[in-house]
């Protein structure tokens, strides 16, 4: 019989590309171990009252979270991804907490932490913060969006392009859209495949009147914003990227691909030190972090944004350790989820 895992926290929901590689590589590189997923609980869901789910869940042999963007500042989705420790449907099946930001939350937290078999989060910050809050030694890989490297651009690729994208901010959003709009060079480039978000927690009648908003609401978009590049695949905002001489955005996962292909970029703070970890892990420092006003004045005068010899040689050998890393990282899991059948053979 195969291994089996179920993944809490499925980001595809909100048609974001970052998250869809995310949990594209979290199911490949699992299923390449020989572990079968046999559900995944989306993003916001109730996994609690979701039957189907719960019902994968106690016959599985690993119960994975994907930390994500999620465990900061004591949010609520934080709270529901943790108490799968305490579920009865969970029974004594191990638990893996991966790929996790956590800043700046509650003691009330640490019970349920400390007793998550494997934690790896995906950044230095992160881990020092979960050791502070149970008292052993934490891991960390940067974000798994990077885990296959470096994202190889065709060298008659033109980089000709001001790449302006969104910000989980709605306000800061708001400022970058109003910037790209007065500027006939640049491109307005989401990293969701629309601008209002999936509610993929609605129940479906519900969820097809959303779609149905979205699909109009982005066509009066693309009219009004005629400058805006929307994608519809992971696929096609990778070669968006590879067109940039420059991505302005406030998105932490879009500072992630710029990475992996290679793309210049000035970035402004999210809603966590997510941006700010990873670059510092990956030993850029926070120069390429600025604020809106700083970011206007530079591209206004038309400086350059290429990555330094330095630079470029510093995100190769990060990219690197990410892969690496990650390969570890599932290997533990496989590891992991063995230990549950091993256990159920014992006398």
């Amino acid at each position: 019989m195969p291994l089996k895992a179920v993944i809490l926290n499925d980001t595809r929901g909100d048609n974001h590309f970052g998250c869809m590689r995310v949990m594209r590589i979290i199911e490949q590189n699992l299923e390449a171990r020989g572990i079968e997923i046999a559900a995944t609980s989306l993003v916001r869901n109730d996994w609690k009252r979701d039957e189907a789910f719960l019902n994968a869940m106690r016959t599985a042999d690993l119960i994975v979270i994907n930390g994500e963007g999620t465990l900061h500042h004591g949010s609520k989705q934080g709270v529901r991804l943790l108490d799968v420790v305490d579920h009865p449907a969970r029974g004594a099946t191990p638990v893996a907490l991966i790929n996790a930001v956590y800043q700046d939350n509650p003691q009330a937290w640490n019970d349920r932490l400390a007793r998550i078999d494997l934690i790896s989060t995906r950044d230095s910050w992160s881990a020092a913060e979960v050791e502070k809050a149970i008292g052993r030694k934490v891991g960390f890989v940067p974000d798994l969006s990077l885990a296959e490297g470096a994202v190889a651009t065709p060298g008659t690729t033109r980089r000709d392009r001001l790449l302006v994208g969104d910000s989980v901010n709605r306000d800061i959003g708001r400022q970058l859209l109003a910037f790209a709009d007065q500027r006939d060079d640049a491109r307005y480039l989401p990293i969701l495949t629309s601008i209002k978000p999936p509610k993929p927690h609605y129940p479906p009648p519900l969820r097809a009147l959303r779609q149905a908003y979205i699909d109009l609401h982005a066509t009066l978009f693309g009219w009004r914003h005629r400058h805006t590049e929307f994608n519809n695949s992971e696929a096609g905002f990778l070669k968006s990227l590879q067109s940039g001489y420059l991505h302005l955005t406030g998105r932490f996962h879009a500072v992630c691909l710029c990475l992996a292909t290679g793309t210049p970029f000035l970035a402004l703070e999210s809603n966590s030190w997510k941006i700010a970890a990873l670059l510092h892990d990956f030993g850029l420092g926070a120069e390429r972090i600025v604020t809106l006003d700083e970011a206007r004045r530079r591209i206004e005068a038309n400086e350059r944004f290429d990555f330094t010899p330095q630079e470029r040689e510093t995100v190769a050998t990060g990219l690197a350790a990410a892969s690496k890393g990650a390969d570890h990282l599932f290997d533990s899991l496989l590891v992991l989820a063995r230990s549950k059948t091993a256990g159920a053979g014992a006398p």
